[in-house]
Formats: structure tokens, C-alpha cells, sequence
């Protein structure tokens, strides 16, 4: 704690003693946030929260979202495949052996997250990010389940007549091709964005191939009403490899899963993801009076998905659809500027599930076929009061409702019988406050606490052999925060500050199944989480008049003590014992040069400290310094005709790394090796019209 305390107060007692300093071009106080449905300066919002421009999104990488979003301390996009995303923040993955869980995310205001507690964020290409929004720690009080926090996408909008595309090349037989077009309208515009990317893959059964489309549009009904649509279809497809034990992991990190006389080898069954989706989705944004406005989104998506496993073969058909609303009410009570939030947002589901022996790729006899209805609910308030002497604080309150029905139509496994199978949650009410004192417009401090908790997903509920945890409750935890934000306008120099403590009890773990090699949940401890998350970006250099215009060095860091709490598994006692899957100590920093002749050089360093992998605390990953390049030209080669020409390189110092571990894997299969030196280069053209 003391090092918290000493950290605070290098970084405040500049401020304290100084005149009040204008905000700068990319101050903290001119980024204005969503927040928690506060919509408001990031200087005045109490709460761990980043937000990701468009250049860090795209800056390096355009393969992935991985680069924008590791930068933020605390976070981690894990990609254990080409495609294969896991999503942690503040080790919120460590029940996730797959997929994107125990974090919502929302995509121009439509819950992407399904009802199960899954998200496909994969469906997504970059090209469909304008903007991305974090919400570190539990947002319960507004937008529900999720202990790990919340993610909020925007879609790209130039707000001007502009035609553009991309052609992108790189090693293992990456190909990616981007076209975009927008169209200025009497009050209003229309925005089509398409994404084609295909790569090979360092390992066998690494392919990776997906098509994006993307219809969006905005218009300005009257002076008081906006309505915004948005229309997603994505084709995609992606090989899993599978994890490797320490000895193949270090003879052949290339291959795939082997298969043994009991399971076929990925290679051997296609272990793949392929998925078809569609998403529509409407907002309608009206100012009732001067008082009062009100937001409502609804949205519906159809989806395909067929996933041939080592040990199975599923195939679901999937709808979902729901909505958002929310109110929001403006007054005065005496001196003090005040804001009443007050909505909902719900979501069904409806599931036909299917799981087949898998036979060399294809489907062979069935195991068991569900009809599976989710229903979850939310209805949550929100108070906001701007007190004198710029003080904020912020009360919220919510009530959270899930509902699972499975009917198994017809089994095939030993010791199951068909039927009807209802899980009802306890309802939960999830309260958060917070609190900003905002000492000058350079420095702000905020606190806050908030309850959390997060419900077994489907895929938790209904596991890949078969069972099904009735027995299984919601996660729920405590979040005690403080932290400081500010810059130095003379320095040119911004930083954002947090400090937490978050206490999670009746934790879902992963344990191994009886029927055969894959897993099972359980709620079983709890566990203790510290944590320090520090982040900086400082413009080293800003001349128009010079060759080097700007120079940009932003620098994160990531201090998380977490550890199980009371936990016994298998017989044995793993209390006191490191969280699975999280990194003691991350450092991400990049360095961002632009020269008056259009030239440009990203640099970024990455160290990740050693992961344990297993609960027993006894196999840990090596750390690594992967370091990452980007150099290129932007030009006006005619006029409103801009080029954007890039070549960079991953893996500069050829790290032997794995970007996305298997916690606490059957076989010790833990390791998926990450790829080694590669490149790619690319051109970008964009017209305006």
C-alpha cells in the first residue's frame, strides 16, 4: 500500500500547489466517455475507464483488435488461434477455457453479448471500430452480468463523402482486402464498410478466413429525434489447432494437437469454428423536452454455427433479439445540476443444439439434441449530482433477472435421460457509487464501490459432454476502487491512475469431467484481487515547422496480486495459491513518430511476466518481450486523394511465446505457440468526394 500512496503522490502534488492550467488538445477533460450512461467529460467520472481512438485500433496490426486493446493496463486479448479470442480483464478469463465470457460488450448501443453470456466478438472485423470504450471492474449497476467490466464499439463515421480501400499482405499466406463508402444525405448519411481477410497460419489447422459487411446510417428526423440503424453480416471460419504439451510445444510448436487411440488429432477431425451470422438493429435518440430525453435500441440476429471438436460435433441454430432503453431526466434541486437515469434492456434466445460423435470431420451418431430458451433481464437507475466546489457523485442501483430452459429432446449418453431441465437465478440487485473531486481542470480524483456478479454462461450450464449444473450459482464480488487523473501542459503529459480491490466469492473454476476430456464448473472459494493500473501518454514532440512534427510515447502498467481464497479441489488445498491465468506484472509501451513528409514509425514492447497455468500453481508460462513495428507513408498524392503505404514487422526479436495458454488443461496441453518473426505490408487509398 505504500507504493500506491507514493505513486498518487508524485503524480497529484504538482497540481495541488500550481494555478489552474488549460486543458490540452488531447486532455483527459476534452475525452468525453459513456461511462456508466453518464455521457460526460472522463475528468468527472469515477471509475477505472479507457478509451481507444481509431489510430491505436489500427495503428500496427490490422489483423486483429489485439494491439489497440492490449494497451490498456489491466486488460488482455488473448488469441489462443487465429480468431480464437479470450477476453480477460482483471483475470476475469479464468473460467473461459474458450471464447469471450464474464465481460458485456455492446456494438453502436445493441448488446452484443448474447443472452447466453457468450460474445462472438470474432464476427467483428476492425473495420467495424471507430472507437472502443472500456469499462474496467463490475458495471452491474448499468449494464448487468459481467465481473470483468464492459466494452462499448462504435462503428467508423467520417461524416463526409469519401470512398476508400485496402490491400493487405503478410507471412503464412495472409491476404486481406477492405473497401468502405460513405454518402452525405439530406440530414443524414449511409456508411458501408466490407472486410475479406484469409491467412493460412503459422500451425496446422490455423486457417483463418472471414468476410465482413457492414450497412450503417443515421439521419436527423427533426430537430429533436436521430435514428441510427445497423446491419452486420458475417461468414466465418477458423481452424483450431489445439494445445500441445512442453515437449511438443518446445520440438514443434508448428503442429497441431496430435490424436491418440481414444481422440482424433485436430488435423483428423477439422477442429474448427464455422459461423454465419446476422445482426440488425435500430436506435432512436429523442429529446422530449428541454428535461427529458429518451434512447431505445432494439435489435435481432440469426446465426449458423458448427464447431467439429476432437471428442464431438456441434451444431447449433441460433435467434436472439431484445432491446435498450433508457431515460434520461436533467434538473436543478437548489444550486445543484442533477441527472435520473432510468431504463431497461432485455434479451431472449432461442437455441436448437445438436451434438454428434465426431467422425474424421463429419457428424456420426447423435449424443443428445436440446432446445434451449434464455431469457435475462435488467431494469437499473442512476443518479448524478454536480455538488459545489466540483464535486460528483454518482449512485446506481439495478435488478438483474436470468432464466435457462433446456429440453433434451432425445439423448444417446449413459446415465441421461431426455426431458426438461429449468434454472431460474436468484434475482440480483447490483448497487455502485462513486465519487469525483475534481481539484483543478488537471486533476481529478475518483473512487467508487460496486457489487458484481455473473451467472454461469450457457456453455457453463450446458457443457460440451453433456451435463448439466443445475447446482451451478452466480459468481458475486465487491469492487473497492481509487485513482487519479491529470496532465502536465507544460510536459504535454497525461496519466490515469487506478488502485483496487476486488473480493469474488462462490468462484466458477473449471474441473474435469467424468465422461471424458473436456470440463465441467463448479462453484468452489473465493478469491482476493489487488491491483495497479497505470497508464501515461506524453507528446514528446509537436512542431508543425520541423521534419519530426510529432513524437507520442505511451506507456502502460500492470500490477495484479490475485490469489484463490478458501479453495479446495480434488482433495487438495490450492488457498493462498496465485490466480490462474493472470500475469503478475505487464508493461506495454509504444512510441509513435510523424514527419512532415508523410513518413511514420510505430514502435510497441510488450513484457508479460510468467502465468501459472494450473490451480495447483505447479506450471507456469515463460514470460516474454514481444516487440512489434509499423513504418510507412501518408501522403496527398492529388488532391483529396490520400495514400496510407505500411510495412511492418510482429515478433522483431523472434520471442518463443504462447499468446493464449489452456488453464488447467487435461493431458497438460497448456501451451498454443504463438507464431515467430512475421511480416506484413499493405496500401490504403481513400477519396473524398
Amino acid at each position: 500500500m505504500k507504493l500506491i500512496y507514493t505513486i498518487l503522490l508524485l503524480l497529484i502534488s504538482p497540481h495541488l500547489f500550481s494555478q489552474d492550467l488549460d486543458t490540452l488538445k488531447a486532455d483527459l477533460g476534452q475525452i468525453v466517455v459513456t461511462g456508466y450512461e453518464g455521457n460526460r467529460s472522463l475528468m468527472e467520472t469515477p471509475g477505472a475507464i479507457a478509451n481507444i481512438e481509431a489510430a491505436s485500433i489500427t495503428g500496427l496490426n490490422e489483423e486483429s483488435i489485439l494491439y489497440g486493446l492490449n494497451k490498456v493496463p489491466g486488460v488482455r486479448i488473448e488469441q489462443r488461434a487465429p480468431g480464437s479470442y479470450r477476453v480477460a480483464i482483471r483475470g476475469s478469463s479464468l473460467r473461459a477455457p474458450f471464447g469471450v465470457r464474464n465481460v458485456k460488450i455492446y456494438w453502436n448501443d445493441i448488446p452484443f453479448t448474447e443472452p447466453s453470456g457468450s460474445t462472438p466478438l470474432n464476427l467483428l472485423d476492425v473495420i467495424n471500430m471507430q472507437e472502443v470504450e472500456v469499462i474496467k471492474g463490475p458495471a452491474g449497476s448499468i449494464y448487468g452480468a459481467g465481473n470483468g467490466g464492459v466494452l462499448l464499439l462504435n462503428s467508423r463515421q467520417s461524416n463526409q463523402n469519401e470512398v476508400g480501400s485496402g490491400i493487405y499482405f503478410g507471412s503464412y499466406g495472409l491476404q486481406r482486402y477492405t473497401a468502405n463508402i460513405e454518402q452525405q444525405v439530406e440530414r443524414g448519411n449511409f456508411r458501408f464498410n466490407y472486410s475479406n481477410q484469409h491467412l493460412d497460419g503459422y500451425r496446422e489447422q490455423s486457417f483463418f478466413k472471414r468476410q465482413t459487411a457492414e450497412l450503417s446510417s443515421r439521419f436527423q428526423l427533426n430537430d429533436k429525434q436521430v435514428i441510427k440503424t445497423s446491419f452486420l453480416y458475417s461468414d466465418l471460419y477458423y481452424g483450431i489447432p489445439g494445445g500441445l504439451t512442453l515437449e511438443q510445444y518446445q520440438n514443434e510448436p508448428s503442429q497441431a494437437r496430435p490424436g491418440n487411440p481414444f481422440v482424433l488429432g485436430s488435423v483428423e477431425a477439422n477442429a474448427s469454428i464455422d459461423q454465419q451470422a446476422f445482426l440488425a438493429g435500430i436506435s432512436h435518440d429523442v429529446e422530449v423536452n428541454e428535461n427529458l430525453s429518451n434512447l431505445t435500441t432494439l435489435y435481432g440476429t440469426f446465426s449458423a454455427f458448427e464447431n467439429p471438436f476432437n471428442l464431438d460435433y456441434k451444431k447449433d441454430s441460433r435467434k436472439s433479439g431484445g432491446g435498450r432503453t433508457r431515460f434520461y431526466y436533467d434538473t436543478d434541486i437548489g444550486e445543484v445540476r442533477t441527472r435520473f437515469t432510468f431504463g431497461g434492456e432485455y434479451q431472449t434466445a432461442n437455441y436448437a443444439a445438436r451434438n454428434f460423435e465426431n467422425d474424421n470431420g463429419e457428424t456420426d451418431a447423435l449424443n443428445f439434441d436440446d432446445e434451449i430458451k434464455i431469457r435475462t433481464s435488467i431494469v437499473f437507475l442512476k443518479t448524478e449530482f454536480d455538488l459545489p466546489g466540483d464535486i460528483y457523485v454518482t449512485g446506481g442501483l439495478s435488478y438483474n433477472r436470468l432464466e435457462y430452459s433446456l429440453n433434451r429432446l432425445v439423448t444417446n449418453l449413459e446415465d441421461d435421460e431426455a426431458g426438461l431441465a429449468e434454472k431460474t437465478f436468484n434475482p440480483e440487485i447490483i448497487p455502485r457509487v462513486g465519487l469525483v473531486k475534481k481539484f483543478t481542470p488537471a486533476l481529478s480524483l475518483h473512487t467508487s464501490i460496486s457489487y458484481g456478479f455473473s451467472p454461469p454462461t450457457i456453455e457453463e450450464f450446458r457443457t460440451n459432454e453433456g451435463s448439466i449444473a443445475l447446482d451451478l450459482e452466480a459468481e458475486q464480488g465487491t469492487n473497492y476502487e481509487v485513482g487519479a487523473r491529470g496532465s502536465f501542459q507544460e510536459l504535454r503529459f497525461s496519466y490515469d491512475l487506478t488502485t483496487f480491490y476486488f473480493k469474488l466469492d462462490e468462484t466458477i473454476v473449471q474441473q474435469p469431467s467424468d465422461r471424458n476430456s473436456t470440463v465441467v464448473f463448479e462453484n468452489t472459494g473465493a478469491t482476493d484481487q489487488y491491483g495497479i493500473e497505470l497508464a501515461t501518454n506524453w507528446r514528446l514532440m509537436q512542431n508543425q515547422t520541423r521534419f519530426v512534427q510529432n513524437l507520442d510515447w505511451q506507456f502502460s502498467y500492470t500490477y495484479h496480486d490475485f490469489e484463490f481464497v478458501d479453495y479446495q479441489k480434488e482433495g487438495n488445498d490450492y488457498s493462498g495459491n496465485e490466480l490462474t491465468g493472470v500475469a503478475p506484472h505487464t508493461v506495454v509501451t509504444s512510441l509513435r513518430a510523424e514527419t512532415e513528409p508523410g513518413l511514420y514509425v510505430n514502435l510497441s514492447y510488450n513484457f508479460t511476466d510468467e502465468i501459472p497455468l494450473n490451480d495447483a500453481n505447479t506450471v507456469y508460462s515463460n514470460s516474454y518481450h514481444l516487440v512489434q513495428s509499423r513504418i510507412g507513408l501518408k501522403k496527398e498524392l492529388f488532391e483529396n486523394v490520400n495514400l496510407d503505404a505500411f510495412f511492418g514487422v510482429d515478433n522483431l526479436l523472434d520471442e518463443k511465446y504462447s499468446l493464449g495458454n489452456d488453464l488447467n488443461a487435461f493431458g497438460d496441453r497448456f501451451y498454443q505457440p504463438a507464431a515467430p518473426r512475421n511480416w506484413f505490408g499493405g496500401i490504403k487509398l481513400n477519396v473524398e468526394l
